[in-house]
């Protein structure tokens, strides 16, 4: 009979050590966010941009004042042929008006006033691309 007794008090305990556990609020420690550096584009990358964009105007238009902000034409003629793609591929650009092909002319011309004529060609041969 004490066996009895004893095995009804070790279930009764074990059956509270589960409820508490059940029903025990865990404090839970907060998770660690990790935080992703976005990488500054390049301007390669802003010109893929152009090259495969065919949805959203906003990104090529965000691509366009990224150049301008942050990627002055260099002194060198020779060096600043990927700028001169970019404008290339700007005004080639399926989602690009004339009225935006305007404004980037305009916008890197006061930018950049010594490739004023280069700019204009670029953006010329752009749109005759564009038409074909």
């Amino acid at each position: 009979m004490a066996w009895l007794i004893g095995s009804f008090v070790l279930f009764i305990l074990f059956f509270l050590i589960i409820i508490v556990i059940i029903f025990k609020k865990t404090k839970s420690a907060p998770v660690p966010t990790r935080t992703v550096e976005k990488k500054a584009p390049t301007l390669d990358s802003l010109i893929q941009v152009l090259k495969s964009e065919k949805k959203d105007v906003k990104k090529v238009e965000a691509a366009l004042s990224y150049v301008v902000d942050h990627f002055p034409f260099p002194e060198n003629e020779n060096a600043a042929n990927q700028h001169f793609k970019f404008v290339y591929f700007y005004a080639k650009n399926p989602l690009t008006t004339a009225k935006m092909i305007v404004n980037m002319q305009k916008r890197l011309s006061i930018v950049n006033p010594k490739y004023v004529k280069q700019i204009e060609n670029f953006q010329m041969v752009g749109v005759e691309a564009r038409n074909k």
